[in-house]
């Protein structure tokens, strides 16, 4: 399909887009993407750090207004995967987002793990992907998505892409605003509004808010929302030359967060991919499902131990904030113009959320960050402007987490953090009035920090084993782990907890460790693992005379300091074929630096590297009423990042290793002013991604991936899976969207449907059938009453009409516990909005 389509003419194509695909309309700075009188608007876009039509930007980028987000039902950063076939979100526990951009992501699952699509806000770089959780999408003037890497400009962490995150800005001399009210299922209850005050002929300030409320999707109450934002700015124009921004934001989420269902089990036995057993649980159950708890109890007790703890939707919390503080200085010379963005984010993080095999997790984060960036954009009359910058970032974050098992507890309390500098320049040079060439460089440097204790605590009944005992895999590990030299007994669970001293404590406390009980387990040799005794257990009459151990078996100190440094540059070419007709070639390089990793099988992991190669076109054709932007494009991907799920020292892990990969496809975004009254707008995009390298590691016989073995080397068995698709890569995506305006006397009366189709994608490196998400298309529709002057709007939606359910994540646990997260069901409900 992919080769037919790279050989297909743009005419045929465009035919495709427009009768069969499907997509909705990028929309302009004013609100509104088309006018069919006058024909298409310009959409302004900021995304190559200067102010251009998005039809002169020589660049592979979308760009949204707050009217196009507020249809399509997307509030929070999380709900992005909806806005272009080219996106892909994965929204793990608590505030964890990982995007990935034409397969190319990140799955995060700790503060250690960078973003390989960058994410600005207000022109401020994000350095955490959890910082994403609080990005609620209100009072926006537009979001740009650029596709491909963006290593001169925004450098760093941008080998997919880029998401920028634009608010509406304080405008002098005007006094407006608007509030919002929406109503939906599933008790839904959204609030937003903004006042903008012109406070004298050169100042001016906006204070805007969000708040939104809804019950769970899952029964158990996982899947809701309960959040409140509010941002203020504060504009002043010093000087015809000088105007100086502020803005601060506060955000923050106290929902149960998201949840999974169990939708079945493999042996824990064996590694096997074929003795999957479903569930049967209804969809939405969640996970903490009497059901859900009955499974997992079955999966993981054993005879020796106190009856399995269940999870209760209790345990599950979200206590999270997040604030911003920046400036924007701009100061205006006759050759251009310097801007200066200083700024300070801040997160507290605390967080519960349940998964495959653990009950639950807890993290405490901590993280800030201070950045400064320095640009000039020149402004010449010769043939030659450019852009020249400096940019600068530091991070620190402390972080405390526990993947509690019941009897097995993965424990690591670490600070990490770093620091960022880079120089970069782009320019443009006229060579004629129709053709010009461009070039960017940019130097970075990274460097890194972590200095932790990372530990595992595994309980074992009837005294600790040797280490060859209890690492043997398949059904003797089950014994040897779990009844070592015990017939029966009630031995305790592990409490929940990321702290290594109260963990102990707990025991000690109710007398079941001598406080200075301390030995190393026999052959496990340096770095030393301490093995806690509870003598007697005179208190458990089914045993009164065994004895039992709490084994560190992971002890171990997270120290290492790590440095990076590389050039990424970018060379282009533009041609205009016509007086609304752009062509353009361009090669552009990424990098993402490495860092270190939690597993023992591989501390530290290498950068990765990006190379893009990018033909487009930006069109607009028959009197300005039809806009075709085409763009093909081969990405050839060195030592990508891969996060994973596997099973190493007995313990649940995530490993991070390198793979090659290469990227190709074509990308098509229409509009049609078809009427004075009807616009249609697609996007398509076919894709074909493959890893050319790729492989991955688990204990010997412990590995669940849907690949081949390549035997056992030392203590690990790797598996080959070159040749399988990337993340959130569906070979075939697209958007359809149809708007129409009936005049009805002094009112108007818009009707919006919208149509998208997804190709099946994988959503894990497991890449099973159940982790793979299968092919679906869904529909939503909008229909918006409005007076001509627009006081007011009263609209009536239904979003996922047809109650389409697909997995959007997935994972399956080291005892062979499957999960997956589902995309929303069908939600319907009203919304007013006043003006003024």
């Amino acid at each position: 399909m992919f080769k037919t389509a790279l050989t297909t003419s743009s005419v045929a194509i465009l035919s495709l887009a427009l009768s069969y695909s499907p997509a909705f309309a990028q929309s302009s700075e004013a609100g509104d993407t088309t006018n069919a009188r006058n024909g298409i608007d310009e959409i302004i876009v900021t995304a190559q750090r200067r102010a251009q039509s998005l039809q002169d930007a020589a660049v592979a980028i979308e760009a949204y207004d707050q009217d196009s987000l507020t249809q399509l039902g997307l509030e929070t950063a999380q709900d992005l995967a909806a806005l272009s076939p080219s996106l892909g979100i994965s929204a793990g526990g608590g505030p964890l987002t990982s995007i990935f951009v034409r397969g190319v992501g990140a799955l995060t699952v700790n503060p250690l793990t960078d973003s390989a699509v960058a994410q600005n806000v207000d022109g401020v770089y994000l350095g955490r992907s959890s910082g994403a959780a609080g990005l609620a999408l209100y009072d926006l003037e537009r979001v740009e998505l650029l596709k491909g890497p963006q290593g001169t400009l925004y450098g760093r962490n941008a080998t997919g892409g880029v998401i920028n995150f634009i608010p509406q800005k304080p405008i002098i001399g005007e006094t407006s605003g608007y509030a919002q009210a929406e109503f939906g299922n599933y008790n839904k209850r959204g609030f937003q509004g903004a006042v903008n005050l012109g406070l004298a002929d050169n100042v001016a300030a906006r204070i805007s808010g969000n708040l939104l409320k809804r019950d769970g999707y899952a029964d158990d109450g996982t899947n809701d929302a309960d959040s409140f934002s509010l941002r203020g700015q504060f504009l002043f124009e010093v000087s015809d030359a000088l105007s100086i921004r502020v803005a601060g934001d506060y955000a923050e989420n106290n929902a149960k967060g998201p949840g999974g269902d169990l939708i079945g089990t493999y042996s824990n036995d064996t590694g096997s991919l074929t003795d999957f057993t479903p569930s049967g649980l209804p969809r939405d159950s969640g996970p903490t499902a009497d059901g859900a708890n009955a499974i997992r109890g079955g999966t993981l007790h054993t005879p020796s131990f106190a009856p399995f703890q269940p999870i209760d939707s209790n345990d599950l919390y979200q206590d999270i904030s997040f604030s911003g503080l920046m400036a924007e200085i701009n100061y205006e010379i006759d050759a251009g113009t310097f801007t200066l963005i200083p700024a300070y984010r801040d997160s507290e993080q605390d967080y519960q959320f349940a998964g495959p095999g653990f009950a639950p997790a807890s993290t405490k984060e901590n993280n800030n960050q201070k950045s400064i960036e320095l640009r000039f954009a020149s402004d010449l009359e010769g043939p030659f402007n450019g852009i020249v910058g400096a940019f600068y970032i530091d991070e620190e974050i402390s972080t405390s987490t526990v993947f509690a098992q019941n009897y097995a507890s993965p424990i690591q309390n670490y600070d990490n953090g770093g620091e960022s500098w880079a120089v970069f320049g782009q320019g443009t040079f006229e060579v004629s009035d129709t053709f010009r060439l461009n070039a960017g460089l940019r130097y970075t440097e990274d460097s890194k920090f972590v200095d932790g204790i990372s530990d595992t605590f595994v309980t074992f009944c009837g005294g600790a084993p040797a280490r060859g005992d209890f690492l043997t895999p398949g059904p003797p590990f089950i014994a040897n782990a779990f009844n070592h030299g015990c017939a029966s007994g009630l031995i305790p669970a592990q409490p929940v907890t990321s702290d290594r001293d109260a963990f102990i404590q707990h025991f000690v406390d109710r007398g079941l460790i001598a406080a200075d009980s301390v030995a190393t387990v026999p052959g496990m040799g340096p770095p030393p693992v301490y093995n806690f005794l509870i003598p007697g257990l005179s208190n458990f009459p089914n045993s009164p005379d065994q004895i039992a151990a709490i084994v560190n078996v992971g002890d171990g100190a997270l120290r290492a300091d790590l440095d990076y440094s590389e050039v990424t540059y970018r060379l282009g070419a533009e041609f205009d074929w016509g007086s609304s007709n752009l062509l353009y070639a361009t090669y552009e390089t990424g990098y993402r630096a490495g860092g270190v990793d939690l597993s023992s099988a591989s501390p530290t992991y290498d950068p990765e590297y990006i190379d893009a190669f990018t033909v487009g076109s930006k069109n607009r054709f028959l009197d300005n009423t039809l806009q075709v932007n085409a763009e093909a494009f081969l990405w050839k991907y060195d030592g990508q990042q891969v996060t994973y799920f596997t099973t190493l020292d007995s313990a649940s892990a995530f490993p991070i290793a390198n793979a090659d990969a290469t990227i190709k496809g074509v990308d098509l975004d229409v509009i049609w002013a078809a009427t004075e009254n009807t616009t249609i707008s697609g996007n398509m995009q076919i894709l074909d991604s493959t890893y050319d390298e790729l492989e991955l590691i688990s204990d010997p016989g412990r590995g669940r991936f849907g690949c081949s073995s390549n035997g056992v080397n030392g203590a690990v068995e790797s598996y080959d899976c070159s040749g399988s698709s990337l993340l959130y890569s569906p070979d075939f995506g697209a958007d359809l969207s149809v708007n129409h305006v009936f005049d009805i006397q002094s009112f108007d009366l818009s009707l919006t449907a919208n149509a998208s189709y997804r190709a099946e994608q994988e959503t894990n490196f497991l890449l099973l059938d159940e982790t793979t998400s299968d092919a679906y298309t869904t529909f939503n529709i909008d229909a918006t009453l409005s007076p001509d002057d627009a006081g007011w709007m009263l609209s009536a939606f239904v979003r996922n009409l047809t109650d389409e359910r697909v997995t959007t994540n997935t994972n399956v646990s080291n005892r062979g516990l499957a999960y997956a997260v589902f995309t929303p069901p069908q939600t319907y409900g009203v919304r007013l909005r006043a003006n003024f």
